[in-house]
């Protein structure tokens, strides 16, 4: 099951980088709209045939939680994301979102007033620090958007998908060990959803004259790329990876995903692993290595 969690894990990875390709090409948030439709249609379809859990009566008593979930670990996370990733380098991008365990752990202390040992506020307090460092690092776009501070739009952006999808996938995870879904049906549903709202942002709010660049052979088998092996591949198996773990371990498992972007990265992409994103990348993964311990002993 590890096994296959990381290979999910590599899945998403490679599609994060394919996302930054596609995102030179078509509107953000249509793109990311299209995407999370596609995902989810694709999911729906496989599923429908062996569940009852998509009746209109089954799925209106979880309405609300589904449509939270919805919002908070697909849409507005994507959209953040998809933003930091077109403005700054993959793999810095990467590094911010394995903040994480980090976010997860700080929420189980506010919301379910769960302990926090010396040695994992040491762990999160290493983490962020190397996340301080990392802004200091900066893309050839980032100057142009600087925000305040040391922190350009795209990082903010980067630290506000992990905060708002940590949230998000806590409730969902409540709903994967309640049985109320598998984990197929609940990507199901929440891509859907946020593909619908995604799609009807874009349609105020961005150029449709861009959407041309679909006619173009090699962009949708990009597309194609993304839904299936990111969006159904990879995000169904760390679906599973939290029915079976700790919502702190797999998100421990998902370091992995900033290494194979930081590959995917230089192989597609021809992104150079600069010297300060790889020392921030040494203090954050320390920080990692202290939590990690706490998390074994627990």
């Amino acid at each position: 099951m590890i096994l296959s969690a990381f290979i999910g894990f590599a899945a998403i990875a490679s599609a994060i980088v394919v996302n930054k390709m596609i995102l030179q090409q078509l509107p953000l948030v249509f793109y990311v709209g299209l995407r999370s439709l596609l995902a989810g249609a694709i999911l729906y379809l496989y599923a429908r045939r062996a569940t009852h859990r998509f009746s209109r009566e089954y799925l209106r008593v979880d309405l609300r939680s589904l449509l939270f979930v919805a919002v908070l670990t697909t849409l507005v996370p994507s959209l953040l994301k998809a933003y930091a990733i077109k403005y700054m380098f993959a793999s810095k991008a990467a590094l911010i979102g394995s903040l994480d365990p980090f976010m997860t752990a700080f929420y189980a202390y506010v919301l379910f007033h769960e302990r926090l040992t010396k040695r994992k506020l040491l762990g999160i307090l290493i983490a962020f620090a190397g996340a301080m460092a990392l802004c200091l690092s900066a893309s050839p776009v980032e100057p142009s958007l600087h925000a305040f501070l040391c922190f350009s739009l795209p990082e903010l952006a980067a630290f506000g998908a992990v905060a708002l999808s940590r949230l998000g996938w806590l409730v969902a995870q409540r709903l994967l060990k309640q049985e109320r879904y598998s984990p197929i049906e609940l990507n199901a549903v929440t891509m859907m959803f946020s593909g619908l709202m995604g799609l009807t942002i874009a349609a105020f709010l961005e150029d449709g004259i861009s959407y041309t660049a679909l006619a173009h052979p090699a962009l949708l088998g990009l597309i194609a790329y993304s839904v299936l092996v990111g969006n159904v591949f990879g995000f169904t198996s760390y679906g599973y990876a939290l029915k079976r773990y700790s919502a702190s371990f797999a998100s421990l498992l998902g370091f992995s995903t900033p290494v194979f972007i930081t590959i995917f990265s230089w192989l597609l992409l021809s992104e150079r692993l600069t010297l300060p994103v790889a020392l921030s990348g040494c203090i954050i993964f320390a920080g990692v290595y202290v939590f990690y311990r706490e998390e074994l002993r627990g």
